[in-house]
């Protein structure tokens, strides 16, 4: 999907990062042969942003329109993407392929809409050196266009399902119910994760996502991991119960545990790719760039 020695952006549109774990990022990425190249002016911390809205918002917005990069990768997530979308014009883009995942979500899914392409929920760069070696394989060979093994959990719910890939972090799809950016779920197969939330704000999440109708017709719901989302010491439920008491209702195939998320194992998926989810485990077919 991405030709060797291609350049690919790397751009901050979110949150401010620690430019050592930065560099150790960059580092990996390029030993598996990816041309990185950092864009100007990358780090230039307001608050816990990467930089202040306008700038972030400029370097984003002038990356997505050259058409000469390979690809497009987020540097971190954190926070800031939703403070910068609704400003940027998402017509006539060229199909970039696209990498990031967390605060990137809607970014992603704003790009799916409007102009397609290959979009790649999976880990930034600052993120790598904390990813294991079996994701990290998974995501170069998923950039380079070659099949890679299914990825899969424990079955929740039985049953099959096949429709696009959409999904990502709970929270940010629940901070875009509501607005331009919401996702449509409909007829798709949506994983789920998410990190450091307490049990009763994952409920009043999916809750949010279920009132506002985002999921209306989901053909299944497979859950990545929900790292160091906690219950509350001697709870006789778990996280997952909280996740079923929104999820089963839908009677559609649920299947939790995936590598999927903000722990060390975070396999890539493509948004937007047509998928099959069977006996618990997630599949597609090979990327290519249009």
């Amino acid at each position: 999907m991405i030709s060797p020695g291609s350049p690919i952006a790397v751009v901050a549109p979110s949150g401010a990062y620690d430019p050592d774990r930065f560099e150790k990022g960059l580092s990996i990425a390029r030993i598996y042969g990816l041309n990185l190249q950092p864009a100007a002016n990358l780090l230039s911390p307001r608050r816990y942003l990467a930089s202040p809205d306008d700038q972030r918002l400029a370097q984003l917005q002038q990356t997505l329109r050259e058409p000469h990069w390979g690809a497009i990768w987020i540097a971190r997530g954190g926070y800031g993407i939703t403070r910068i979308l609704d400003r940027l014009d998402l017509d006539n883009l060229p199909p970039t392929p696209v990498i990031g995942f967390s605060d990137a979500t809607p970014l992603l899914h704003a790009l799916h809409t409007h102009r397609g392409g290959p979009i790649i929920h999976g880990p930034v760069v600052h993120s790598l050196p904390a990813t294991d070696r079996p994701s990290q394989d998974h995501l170069f060979a998923l950039l380079a266009g070659r099949e890679v093994d299914p990825i899969g959990g424990k079955v929740l719910v039985k049953g099959t399902a096949e429709g696009p890939l959409l999904g990502g972090n709970l929270c940010m799809l629940a901070a875009t119910c509501g607005t331009p950016h919401q996702i449509d779920a409909k007829g798709a197969i949506l994983v789920l994760e998410e990190t450091g939330e307490p049990a009763y704000r994952v409920d009043r999440m999916m809750q949010q996502l279920i009132s506002s109708g985002a999921l209306q017709g989901v053909a299944a719901v497979v859950l990545g991991e929900f790292t160091d989302c906690r219950v509350p010491d001697g709870a006789d439920y778990t996280i997952t119960d909280v996740l079923m008491d929104h999820l089963a209702p839908l009677g559609v195939p649920v299947v939790a545990g995936l590598p999927v998320g903000h722990g060390e194992a975070n396999r890539a998926f493509p948004i937007g790719a047509t998928a099959k989810l069977s006996r618990g485990k997630l599949s597609w077919a090979p990327l290519t760039r249009s």
